[in-house]
């Protein structure tokens, strides 16, 4: 591994002008997307002042459609289905709810839609340059980070955020992986060689059976077994750090109720309780005692909750975007009511959004970038080492891609006589 590492930094280093210097937006992109959004309607949202998160609770809310490319299906079912349905339902929501950011990754979906799609692309675009549809994850698939080498992973971010800086005169400085199966110690190096601030993931849940035993209702951060901590610092082999949200909920989590409060008693779930097996979700997370545990600790208040859907792209469900717009603009919502007296209350108006903890729409690295603009590292917890699954082991992924490349090669050769039969026919 230390060999691999070597390797890959030195062709970090080699490339650290792509890598890290082109993190600036490409001017000349960014205007000319900016002008389109403001000639046809889609301007910008207002600047707003960046939270100091040592004295403002912040809840970061990331929303987000998690796409396999291909998995039980092959990309023109994605092409056709996944990729539409994803823009029309994020397109619809970003007219009706101001305040609504969508997160969504993969450079080579962003590809596969400017060449099926174009109008659409011009569309996504402009959104884009508004502030409202953002680009994340640095690379150009949510690939697996065990089998492949560390040169390939430095690799899935230069092609991937020379893309997003080529197209869209911006590229993220995270890295986003919900549902990787595990993740080896030498990744923070790889990425913070690579220009990365801050990492995430959602599979360390009991459901997948982390390795490491850390974490547990008795560590500080008082985080599910198997998770280090809620917002920390993983650390590689070589000292390098990356910021990393490693408890933000499953990428299907919704928001069904005011998270700027603590949840009543009697629905309240914590993070660090047992969860049933194979369980992605949890009900009513009690954020505002999370960002309190979080800030007595380290200093700075502040956690990251996903909130969407998964597997099939498209969006957060409707019901929750509409209930986070009245968070975020603290109105009076209506909230569907628990326990005997929902019969008759599921209509009651109720003011939300005025709770102890600040919640708002994120971009996905906007809380690693806000935290290292006001506030020290020093504090926050550490870990140093695999997070691997024993659900899902490293070996038995290299069996499968051994076993799948034959496949693989097959569904590339049907892609490309597609694509050639399209454009006859076109």
């Amino acid at each position: 591994m230390k060999r691999q590492l070597i390797a890959a930094a030195a062709l970090a280093l080699l490339l650290q002008t792509p890598l890290i210097s082109q993190t600036r937006p490409n001017q000349r992109s960014l205007k000319r997307n900016t002008n389109q959004a403001s000639r046809t309607g889609h301007t910008s949202q207002k600047p707003k002042p960046r939270p100091n998160l040592a004295t403002e609770p912040t809840l970061y809310v990331v929303g987000y459609a998690h796409l396999d490319t291909e998995w039980r299906w092959e990309y023109p079912q994605t092409i056709n289905e996944y990729l539409p349905k994803t823009m029309r339902n994020n397109f619809a929501f970003f007219e009706k709810y101001p305040n609504y950011i969508f997160n969504f990754t993969g450079a080579n979906r962003y590809r596969l839609i400017k060449e099926y799609y174009p109008s659409d692309f011009e569309r996504l675009k402009q959104y884009v340059a508004a502030g409202r549809w953002f680009p994340a994850g640095s690379s150009m698939e949510e690939g697996d980070v065990n089998s492949p080498s560390a040169e390939s992973i430095i690799r899935q971010i230069l092609y991937g955020n020379n893309w997003f800086r080529k197209e869209f005169g911006m590229a993220s400085e995270e890295y986003m992986l919900p549902d990787c199966f595990g993740f080896p110690a030498s990744l923070p190096s790889i990425l913070a060689h690579s220009g990365i601030k801050g990492f995430s993931t959602q599979k360390l849940s009991s459901a997948w059976q982390p390795a490491p035993h850390v974490g547990g209702p008795d560590s500080p951060q008082q985080t599910p077994i198997g998770i280090p901590f809620n917002v920390g610092l993983w650390e590689g082999p070589d000292g390098q750090t990356v910021i990393a949200a490693l408890n933000p909920l499953s990428y299907g989590s919704q928001v069904t109720y005011d998270i700027s409060k603590s949840p009543s008693a009697s629905t309240a779930v914590s993070s660090a309780a047992p969860q049933p097996a194979q369980s992605r979700g949890r009900a009513q997370e009690d954020w505002v005692k999370r960002i309190q545990i979080n800030g007595n600790l380290t200093g700075v208040f502040t956690d990251y909750h996903y909130v969407g859907t998964g597997d099939v792209g498209g969006s957060p469900n409707e019901n929750s975007v509409r209930l986070m717009e009245a968070i975020t603009t603290k109105r009076e919502a209506s909230i569907p009511q628990t326990g005997p007296s929902s019969a008759t209350n599921d209509d009651t108006m109720v003011q939300v959004g005025d709770g102890p903890i600040n919640v708002i729409w994120s971009k996905a690295d906007q809380m690693f970038l806000d935290l290292l603009r006001c506030c020290k590292t020093t504090k926050l917890p550490r870990y140093k080492g695999d997070l691997e699954l024993i659900n899902h082991p490293p070996d038995r992924l290299r069996r499968r891609l051994i076993k799948n490349v034959g496949t693989a090669r097959m569904n590339c050769l049907l892609m490309l006589l597609r694509r050639l039969r399209w454009r006859l026919n076109g």
